[in-house]
């Protein structure tokens, strides 16, 4: 089964008494025309399909499926995104944009009322609630026209309980609590609130029961979850234990990495063309453990790498035309895309200065732009703040793209999103090593770098962190790493901006957790400080 196959030809949308975890949300289709039953195994994969483009789409059939102001920015890697780097060193979005909430985000100021913060909380349980509906539903795949294998049929709830406990950890993540709700609850309950320790617990359970059920990448469908997929959501889920339970598990978080090694064990060769418009290569058994696919004529998002390339492309850069030189051809031609950029996120100027200039993964796009923040109206040609230019349009064999041959004539990228990388697996057992766990980190960490064509450095909790910055930048890890390390709040590590303040000023450890949104305080309670 190709995902993108099922994506194409629309998934069917299931009225089957399908409700929320929560009562702000209604995920029942509004067309009572669609189907309300499935009849072949196709539709089944269909179904299958829906669940896997949640991710990165805006909605059921490309519809909406939550309650948004924009569809498109309503989209859940877009959310995801945005929680975990508008709030850090990494990103930031300007005045220019004048979307309500973001600069909230930005200083990390947010309030119960954010509407980004509903938005988010929505599309993780709107995510669950569909989940839970296919494990309701897949059985009766078994005996209906062109049946699916009980073998299949068994793969394939593996897969969904791991998408499923996916937006579980990144509710216990960013909001510290939430509903928990599985295919067994009845449909339409409010199911209980649990404390992050132990929503916790039954989700790493869960988890550790699916990664059984799950195929190596090696012998899986491209786009599908993958054995070392599972094995790296559990290692995340270890990796910040010690701050979701108060209880560390170090050595638990090395073995799922370890678990990782026995089949993927080789980082790519080059950086810069993980993401890129053919980094799917890289997906089937490569460094991307963990991709979220996207196509230009089959997956349109505004999500995804769409928002991290066309987004973060100043809008002010003249529209690639080959019969009219510009002095920004050379970039635009890199690019790839050749139709007005958005003028969204642009670099925070610790993420540029924390690069050498001999770093290969320094994907930076200057111009006579500024490395501040000092002006955060328009984002001119001449503003402050850098372009990033790390996920771009064109393929590898084409990378600079010197004829205009792959430049895009629509906004929408086919790069996947790198969900989960191999190269996270590497720092971190860096970090387990760092913590006691004898697994060979230092290692692991000068491989990173070497890669990046730098030097080995000491394994010291700060030159971890910054390494971090430096290979997953923009990818979607940053808010986590800097909770983790003990300097998302306070005072002892500041960035431009980070309280509403220029040049940065401390912020309460409330704040290490998002608030409960406005509308969902009745049923899940609110986080302290808020």
């Amino acid at each position: 089964m190709k995902i993108f196959k099922y994506m194409a030809i629309g998934c069917v949308a299931l009225s089957m008494g399908m409700a929320s975890c929560t009562d702000d949300l209604n995920v029942e289709p509004d067309d009572p025309n669609k189907k309300t039953s499935l009849n072949d195994g196709s539709e089944y994969y269909g179904f299958l399909a829906q669940v896997y483009g949640g991710l990165v789409l805006s909605g059921i059939d490309g519809g909406s499926d939550i309650t948004v102001d924009d569809g498109g920015a309503g989209v859940y890697t877009r959310q995801l995104w945005n929680l975990q780097e508008l709030c850090s060193d990494e990103a930031f979005i300007g005045k220019n944009w004048a979307d309500p909430g973001i600069d909230e985000l930005d200083y990390s100021t947010w309030s119960s009322d954010n509407h980004w913060l509903y938005e988010a909380f929505s599309r993780f349980t709107f995510q669950i609630a569909l989940c839970n509906e296919f494990l309701r539903s897949i059985d009766g795949a078994a005996s209906v026209a062109n049946p699916i294998p009980a073998d299949e049929i068994q793969l394939m709830k593996c897969e969904v309980r791991t998408l499923r406990a996916l937006s579980y950890y990144h509710m216990i993540d960013l909001f510290g609590k939430g509903p928990w709700v599985t295919e067994a609850d009845a449909v339409g309950s409010i199911p209980p609130t649990k404390e992050r320790a132990e929503l916790y617990s039954l989700v790493v359970a869960d988890l550790k029961d699916a990664i059984n059920g799950l195929k190596p990448a090696a012998s899986h469908i491209y786009g599908r979850v993958s054995r070392e997929a599972g094995y790296m959501l559990l290692a995340k889920l270890y990796l910040n234990a010690g701050v979701y339970t108060g209880t560390p598990a170090w050595a638990e978080c090395a073995a799922a990495c370890q678990e990782i090694l026995k089949t993927i064990n080789e980082l790519a060769p080059t950086y810069k063309y993980l993401f890129c418009a053919t980094n799917d290569k890289y997906a089937r058994g490569g460094e991307i453990l963990w991709t979220i696919p996207q196509d230009a004529s089959t997956t349109i998002t505004y999500g995804g790498t769409t928002y991290l390339s066309a987004g973060a492309y100043n809008s002010n850069l003249p529209v690639f035309n080959p019969d009219k030189r510009t002095d920004f051809d050379e970039v635009l031609l890199k690019l790839g895309l050749g139709v007005t950029g958005w003028g969204g996120p642009r670099m925070r100027p610790e993420l540029v200065k924390a690069f050498n200039e001999s770093d290969e993964r320094r994907l930076i796009f200057e111009g006579n732009m500024t490395n501040d923040l000092e002006a955060i109206g328009d984002w001119g040609l001449d503003g402050s703040g850098y372009m990033c230019v790390k996920y771009v349009y064109t393929p590898e064999e084409d990378y600079e793209n010197a004829t205009g041959e792959h430049t895009n004539s629509t906004v929408f990228n086919s790069t996947d999103f790198p969900l989960f990388r191999l190269a996270d697996t590497y720092l971190m057992l860096a970090e387990c090593q760092l913590n006691g766990v004898e697994c060979n980190g230092q290692y692991y960490m000068d491989k990173v770098r070497e890669r990046a064509d730098q030097n080995p450095i000491e394994l010291t909790a700060e030159n971890l962190l910054a390494e971090r910055l430096r290979e997953l930048y923009w990818e979607g890890h940053r808010r986590s790493d800097l909770v983790r390390f003990g300097v998302f709040t306070g005072g002892s590590y500041v960035w431009s901006w980070k309280g509403g303040a220029l040049a940065g000023t401390s912020t309460p450890s409330y704040r290490n957790l998002y608030a409960i949104p406005t509308k969902n305080i009745a049923t899940v309670g609110q986080n302290p400080g808020y």
